[in-house]
């Protein structure tokens, strides 16, 4: 009797279904545009955890028309089971990811990107905190603002209908409340509103503005860099139980190629966009050095009061406390 059990616990180890059983067929959900630098990077991710992992791990990247709080609800019912997120999408994940949506808050890419893996380890426990698991960062490179009359300073901006992601209350009533015309809408909403005129102003990376076409509506770009935008790939815990602990570091290598790879080509094809939206008729709107030190100073004044509100007390003063050491060095 004790052989024939053990013949059948080694057959059934060995049965094609519980092997098709330990693969995991995944996918992954985004609003990036197809065909563009962040697309091909995530199919790039797809194909090398199939190859690296010998076909037990498959990624589907399928974009979608909806939005990304749409993404977030459809993760939790396990269709899909990973995500790409803008950084709108993570404030909705956490609202401690709005510290890199501060404008001015950071004076260069080297000293955003040294605070974000500062702070990477809070952020893998606020996301694990909601059932995630963060795989990788994402960039999207730095916004500007892009506005269909000139804008040169928070007057202007604030007689333009400035597009904000909806959802956000809170950044619709700070801007109200600091003498804005907000216009709370989807990201994929944005080229409707543009082409309707419900909004003719909106911040984004000059690569975001060429491929999503927004920019046809905007012809002028405040050449102030206001912000990174960063995102980042992120996957289901219950997905990620599922995956052989064997096979989770091949993953995590493929994300982290994934990641420098973006962030090493997205602010190359920020410079290149900008130069191809000049040559279709693109105006930059260049101010000195002393309107830019009083636009630092107004802003600053006006997102004083992020700290507590709209970002955790602990997350903005850890990112303060790592833009201190940086500049320190």
């Amino acid at each position: 009797m004790k052989t024939l059990r053990f013949a059948v616990a080694v057959a059934l180890l060995a049965s094609p279904a519980l092997l098709v059983a330990q693969r995991a067929n995944l996918r992954l959900g985004t609003i990036l545009p197809a065909n563009s630098v962040w697309d091909r990077a995530l199919k790039q991710m797809a194909s090398d955890w199939q190859e690296a992992t010998d076909g037990r791990v498959r990624l589907q990247v399928r974009g979608t028309t909806g939005d990304e709080a749409t993404i977030i609800r459809r993760m939790r019912l396990n269709n899909p089971q990973v995500a790409a997120l803008t950084l709108p999408g993570l404030t909705e994940v956490d609202d401690s990811f709005n510290v890199f949506g501060i404008p001015f808050f950071f004076a260069s890419d080297a000293e955003a990107v040294h605070v974000l893996e500062a702070l990477t380890p809070l952020y893998r426990d606020k996301l694990a905190e909601r059932g995630l698991v963060l795989l990788g960062w994402g960039h999207g490179g730095w916004a500007h603002i892009f506005s269909a009359h000139p804008i040169r300073g928070i007057p202007d901006l604030q007689k333009a209908k400035l597009y904000t992601s909806a959802g956000d209350d809170g950044m619709v009533q700070w801007y109200k409340e600091n003498g804005f015309q907000p216009v709370p809408l989807e990201l994929t909403d944005v080229l409707m509103g543009l082409n309707t005129g419900l909004i003719d102003a909106y911040p984004s990376p000059p690569y975001g503005a060429l491929v999503f076409q927004w920019y046809r509506q905007t012809s002028h770009m405040l050449d102030i860099p206001l912000s990174p935008v960063f995102g980042a790939t992120v996957m289901t815990e219950r997905a990620w139980a599922r995956i052989d602990e064997a096979d989770r570091g091949t993953l995590l290598e493929a994300a982290a190629e994934m990641q420098a790879f973006l962030f090493d080509e997205v602010p190359r094809q920020d410079e290149e966009a900008v130069a191809e939206m000049q040559k279709r008729g693109l105006t930059l709107s260049s101010v000195g050095e002393p309107e830019v030190a009083l636009l630092r100073a107004i802003v600053d004044t006006l997102t004083a009061t992020w700290r507590g509100d709209r970002v955790p007390a602990d997350i903005y003063d850890a990112a303060l406390a790592a833009r201190s050491a940086f500049r320190a060095n």
